[in-house]
């Protein structure tokens, strides 16, 4: 079983590139503490310190993402216009990874000057409070959530996440191209990361490039192929929810395999058990046809249909008549 492993920190000028690859849906704009863009995020969570500015600073959660909206912002604005900044400045003494003010909100020049001073970045979003929560709850609990690394391959079909692994060269790249071929998405080649995702129904296995360095994939004898320069944007994914594990093994005459699906395997990853299929690799097996039936298979398993329990009721039935008919 792969090794579980977690993020540690993530530095804030990250966080705005995140926040650029896509499309700016928080448009950070950096306010004050330039110099401390650097700094590194350890929690994924967030707080508002609206007690914290008022003077109650026991059990101030300096660690969070510290975000101000209109009700701090106000506040803010008060203390400085009444010179009582004695709880600003206290504030900016702790170890603050950054503040986001939302709303398109601007804060005080003498906040401005503090931050600089401190080394605290100070980001703003236009979007409203309500807005920003969830959207920065999902990416912070994305990047800080459980993972594993394999060694194989990811793709999409018909809409589950299907991992391929197998020793170097039993032919996962190859299979890969060849359900890209029959109209399957590609997600990455050579290294999988599986994120463990918090839903509202529980847990979930994110697959996605454990590297991302875009949608290419080498085949040995051919070399790198740009997947979305031969088949289009369209056939390439970031990410998948992962639903299917396909090992590919080498066939070995004296093994007994299951030749009618009745034995489900499953293999567990960061303590969540995922469906998985063993094929054996020969030579003139349509590899790529096979990995695209189990997943077929996997969809109709999970609208309560089997092809082997429906044959072997029938079977029995037939046996069954043969026996009154004796």
């Amino acid at each position: 079983m792969a090794e579980e492993l977690k993020l540690k920190g993530i530095k804030v000028s990250k966080l705005m590139e995140i926040d650029e690859s896509q499309n700016f849906l928080m448009g950070f704009e950096v306010l004050a503490g330039g110099a401390g863009l650097e700094k590194e995020i350890t929690c994924p969570e967030t707080n508002r310190p609206g007690l914290t500015l008022s003077g109650f600073f026991e059990h101030f959660a300096s660690e969070r993402i510290q975000v101000l909206g209109r009700g701090e912002v106000a506040y803010i604005e008060k203390l400085v216009s009444d010179n009582e900044t004695a709880n600003i400045d206290k504030f900016f003494e702790f170890d603050i990874p950054v503040c986001i003010v939302s709303n398109g909100l601007n804060l005080p020049q003498y906040v401005l000057e503090i931050a600089d001073m401190r080394a605290v970045p100070v980001l703003r979003t236009k979007l409203e409070t309500e807005k920003f929560f969830p959207l920065i709850s999902t990416i912070l609990d994305d990047l800080f959530a459980a993972y594993a690394v394999f060694h194989g391959n990811f793709v999409s079909i018909y809409n589950i996440g299907v991992m391929i692994l197998g020793a170097s060269g039993i032919g996962k790249s190859e299979s890969v191209l060849g359900l890209v071929e029959r109209g399957h998405k590609f997600i990455c080649d050579d290294m999988v990361r599986v994120k463990k995702l918090r839903t509202p129904g529980g847990f979930e296995l994110k697959g996605e490039p454990y590297v991302d360095y875009g949608p290419y994939i080498e085949i040995r004898g051919i070399g790198i192929i740009n997947v979305s320069q031969y088949y289009g944007e369209g056939r390439v994914l970031n990410f998948e929810l992962l639903g299917l594990v396909v090992n590919l093994i080498e066939w070995r005459s004296d093994y007994n395999y299951d030749r009618l699906g009745m034995e489900e395997k499953y293999m567990n990853i960061l303590g969540i058990d995922v469906p998985m299929k063993e094929i054996p690799v020969s030579s003139g097996r349509n590899i790529p046809l096979l990995i695209e039936v189990a997943a077929y298979r996997e969809v109709m398993r999970r609208l309560g249909y089997n092809s082997a329990e429906e044959l072997e009721r029938k079977v029995i039935n037939f046996m069954k008549k043969e026996r009154d008919f004796e």
